[in-house]
């Protein structure tokens, strides 16, 4: 593999930030090609700095980097989409933190990173769009896409015990073998909890429609609610931690659901 060179050019979405002494910031992007990255921005955060408002969280960006010792240096950038309207919208900035943190833990380390980059790229973009989207739906898209992308595809036709296609009801889910197990099998399934035939259906038609086809699908809350318990818990089996911004977007929901309709 020949080496990088001195100077060059990716799109980045900026996953978080950190300050850096005075004035400088380092921050932490997500590439198409050349997974996560730190790179550092000085001078950034003086009040004349020209590229200070473009390296936001959840901003895409274009970004020219010098190979530095220890972080790469930002030379300049250009905004792609600064996904304004994330900040806007309480809801959507948790939604957006969540996702966000949820593909940071994902791709730690990961050099094949495209995957996960199109579908955070294209969910920031959706969340965007605010109130004309169903923002949990999209967030349970983004989940089921992301598992399947990173190799953690949960299985929702067959049983994970015995191979045999899955009927409609009497069957129980899995979050640490990752999928549905049949009736007739449930006693071997470890950690297993119920599964209602609505979930599954839901969860069937997320993980094998496009973006576009669940933009404005809307669940009934106990059945969101099932459905957000059942991809929690299957995270938490496969990242082995809990997501800060999980609580926060927890809490927006709960404030949202006690506002009289």
């Amino acid at each position: 593999m020949s080496p990088r060179p001195r100077v060059y050019k990716t799109e980045a979405i900026v996953l978080r930030t950190m300050d850096l002494g005075e004035a400088d910031r380092v921050l932490i992007v997500l590439t198409p090609r050349l997974g996560k990255l730190r790179v550092i921005a000085k001078g950034v955060r003086r009040p004349r700095s020209r590229i200070g408002g473009a390296l936001q969280p959840f901003s895409d960006v274009q970004l020219v980097l010098a190979v530095g010792r220890t972080f790469d240096v930002v030379t300049s950038t250009s905004l792609e989409d600064p996904h304004l309207g994330l900040r806007n919208d309480l809801h959507s900035t948790a939604a957006a933190w969540y996702v966000v943190e949820l593909t940071d833990r994902f791709c730690e380390g990961a050099a094949d990173s495209h995957d996960a980059f199109r579908l955070l790229a294209q969910t920031l973009s959706a969340l965007d769009a605010g109130s004309e989207v169903t923002r949990d739906v999209v967030t349970r898209w983004f989940e089921l896409a992301l598992l399947d992308a990173m190799g953690f595809r949960p299985e929702l036709s067959r049983c994970l015990e015995c191979g045999a296609s899955i009927e409609r009801e009497g069957n129980v889910y899995s979050p640490v073998g990752g999928g549905v197990v049949c009736g007739q099998c449930s006693h071997a399934a470890h950690g297993a909890t119920s599964i209602s035939a609505d979930a599954l259906k839901v969860m069937r038609h997320l993980q094998r429609t496009p973006l576009v086809g669940v933009l404005r699908l809307t669940l009934v809350s106990a059945l969101q609610r099932e459905v957000e318990r059942l991809l929690h818990a299957t995270l938490s089996a496969v990242l082995e931690r809990e997501l800060r911004s999980r609580d926060f977007l927890d809490e927006v929901a709960a404030r949202e659901r006690a506002v009289p309709a």
